[in-house]
């Protein structure tokens, strides 16, 4: 994320000043719970948080003092979310005056859950929760109508709240021919040579563009150096004009975040004690309308050649967003790697909007091995940099711990962000934050074993935020979570909410906050995501739907005698294969790689889906590196994924064992008409002697539980 500063109120800081003596004592009392918490337990009512459940409940307490009307966290004008607080050394504490989509639905969704009665609070009652409601969803339909802040119905991923007006995001790179077309061939040249000494801009795509660098020495009032002989007013103005041009950029994880969000607010509008009441009405009646609104969008991102969705769109060039290759050729980005924090408002935006289930097919995932501190192993879902937000998202709300495959896959994630936790002394997850680095904002701060990744990773700068959504997945488990690691979680409580997290190496706290992580820690301690969801479905007889892409696989034993085994290796040395009733062995000195592939008949595919892949196996020697991939039919309408399935795992040396490895419910799994075990050598020739014993899916019983 970008930051863009603005200097403190002054009476924000007058205020700040007046509650000093308080806050100390607030402080004290939160990080005590055995004081009793800073305000009466009266003031405050989580229905879906247990009582003894006493660490969530001060958590939730000390995040909704982010929400006090005393820090101005609301703009005025439109009802949004500014982006969050920063204190750093220069400027000292500051409100940044911006917000972001995933921001602003995750505000409303408070204030329709504050409506619905699941967070009663000191701060907004439920009839300012109404009001707030309504002016955050009136500003959200004027401005999907305005040209400069929407198209097709989706809206800028970041907006500008200066001045009461909502501008889109600045440009981030310029094309040089901009300025010779401007000032003509010697002057545009010169300036863009100017610009690239004083450090304005980073050259892309062989000089034809250049990535804008927005530091403290940019702008109008820094024209000295390499641009003091285009210092002259007018021209300065041009040239500011061409750098600092407003773009409508529409990314569709954003929106899709936004668009979740909104259902969400109306499933808790829909709560039986209020849904009937004719300004609740009323509210739902609008967020509808501006949902229904997107799907002309939503419908332009999709692409039906590869049977994606396009990472973005930029509406001023008109050009789906990408990358350069390096060699003048535009790449566009897409939506094919399922295990992000997208994954939920995903699935939602295609069942909505009655898209093709097509981008849901095409994204692949990985399936990597974790070992626990107690030695045990366990095979998890991997995101691309590790991050808990990724591998949780920022809610969980499709029905997913209602499904056998999703609920018990979340669950191992959750087991595995406490196990290495605790192991490495960190008071919350690995997740996308501010890395304790200056300003640095980044996603790659994650747990390495689950990560696509093999660039380097942060892992000393653990988050609160994520711990809301794995409340939803483990309430148990975390309230133990936050009970052994309390002292330094109620050490971030602030009279505005909990910083970001810890800098574990220089044991400093890192004193950022971000309206969307806080939002989302509260929301998900809440509790009420899922409930809210199924009641917006249900209304909107999609349900169904919901469950068809959740229905379980077929039962396939890759052993039976119907299907074929081929086998291979990289190097066509010499390998022994044989094959029995129930049983196969593989034996091979595994030179680079070998393996083998199970072929289901001709004509015949099976699902995956929504299950456990099961195999037994005696092995004469330990083979680290194995993997399990899928192949879909050749005439399979949809061309293979841009990332494909791939589970990791090892074999023990060993006269017997079993490996489980949790499949999630996903239509990526249907239509499989090969899967191949491939063995692979670290450098050094390691012979093999395999026996597989048993290779076989077992579908879990129900795609839809009843609610526990």
């Amino acid at each position: 994320m970008q930051l863009k500063q603005q200097t403190i109120w002054p009476w924000l800081l007058a205020i700040v000043l007046m509650l000093g003596a308080a806050s100390v004592m607030s402080a004290s009392r939160l990080q005590n719970p055995d004081a009793g918490p800073s305000m009466s337990r009266g003031d405050f009512s989580y229905p879906q948080v247990p009582p003894s459940h006493r660490h969530m409940r001060l958590l939730l307490d000390n995040a909704f003092q982010y929400l006090n009307p005393t820090h101005g966290m609301i703009d005025p004008t439109s009802g949004y979310p500014v982006e969050g607080w920063n204190k750093e050394p220069e400027h000292g504490l500051f409100l940044r005056s911006f917000t972001q989509l995933t921001a602003v639905g995750a505000w409303i969704e408070l204030l329709a859950n504050i409506v619905a009665g699941y967070a009663d609070n000191p701060y907004v009652s439920r009839a300012a929760a109404s009001e707030g409601l309504s002016l955050a969803v009136g500003t959200l339909l004027k401005d999907q109508r305005d040209p400069a802040l929407a198209a097709k119905g989706l809206l800028v991923n970041f907006l500008g709240l200066d001045n009461g007006k909502r501008q889109g995001p600045l440009l981030e790179s310029i094309e040089k021919r901009r300025f010779i077309e401007t000032f003509g061939e010697p002057a545009g040249q010169a300036i863009w040579l100017a610009m690239l000494e004083k450090g304005w801009l980073q050259e892309q795509d062989n000089g034809r563009k250049g990535r804008i660098r927005r530091d403290a020495t940019y702008g109008d009032a820094y024209f000295d150096g390499a641009l003091a002989p285009y210092s002259q007013a007018s021209l300065r103005s041009r040239i500011m004009g061409l750098l600092d041009q407003r773009v409508v950029t529409i990314i569709f994880g954003d929106n899709a975040n936004l668009t979740a969000a909104l259902a969400r607010s109306v499933g808790a509008l829909l709560r039986p004690e209020i849904r009937q009441d004719p300004t609740i009405s009323r509210s739902r009646e609008r967020i509808e309308r501006f949902i229904a609104a997107q799907q002309e969008g939503y419908a332009h991102l999709f692409d039906p050649g590869t049977g994606t969705f396009v990472f973005g769109w930029d509406a001023t060039a008109n050009r789906f967003t990408g990358w350069d290759d390096g060699q003048g050729n535009w790449v566009t980005g897409r939506m094919n790697y399922f295990i992000n924090e997208f994954r939920g408002p995903w699935t939602f935006v295609v069942l909505r909007h009655d898209l093709p289930i097509d981008s849901l097919r095409n994204a692949g995932f990985k399936i990597k091995t974790y070992r626990f501190g107690d030695g045990r192993e366990t095979h998890a879902l991997a995101a691309w940099d590790g991050s808990a937000f990724q591998l949780l998202g920022l809610s969980l709300f499709m029905r997913e711990t209602e499904n056998p495959g999703w609920r018990r896959s979340l669950e191992t994630l959750v087991d595995i962000e406490l196990d290495f936790s605790n192991r490495n002394r960190l008071p919350g997850f690995l997740s996308e934050a501010y890395s304790g680095h200056g300003t640095e904002y980044t996603g790659r701060i994650g747990i390495p074993d689950l990560a696509v990744t093999d660039h380097a990773l942060i892992t000393q700068a653990p988050s609160l935020y994520t711990l809301g959504v794995a409340y939803t997945i483990a309430p148990e488990k975390v309230e133990r979570f936050l009970n052994e690691h309390w002292p330094r979680i109620s050490g971030l409580f602030t009279d505005h909410g909990p910083w970001e997290g810890w800098d574990i190496s220089t044991n400093r706290i890192i004193p950022y906050q971000t309206t969307a992580h806080n939002l989302s820690l509260i929301l998900g301690g809440l509790n009420s995501a899922q409930e809210n969801m199924r009641r917006y479905l249900e209304e909107n007889q999609l349900d169904g739907r919901l469950k068809a892409l959740y229905e379980p696989g077929d039962r396939v034993d890759l052993l039976d005698a119907g299907n074929r085994i081929l086998t291979w290796t990289s190097d066509q040395s010499q390998l022994d294969f044989s094959r029995e009733p129930g049983a196969c062995r593989f034996v091979s000195p595994l030179g680079a790689s070998a393996g083998m592939a199970f072929i289901v008949p001709e004509g015949r595919t099976v699902s995956l889906s929504n299950g456990s892949l099961a195999i037994r196996y005696r092995s004469a020697t330990e083979v680290k590196d194995v993997s399990i991939s899928f192949k879909r039919a050749k005439d399979d309408p949809l061309a293979p994924p841009a990332i494909p399935i791939e589970l990791f795992t090892r074999f023990k040396e060993t006269r017997g064992d079993r490996i489980e490895i949790l499949l999630p419910a996903t239509p990526a799994l249907d239509g499989i008409a090969e899967i191949s075990l491939t063995f692979r050598n670290s450098g050094q020739a390691t012979p093999i002697d395999v026996s597989i014993t048993a290779f076989e899916f077992l579908p879990f019983a129900n795609a839809l539980e009843s609610p526990r």
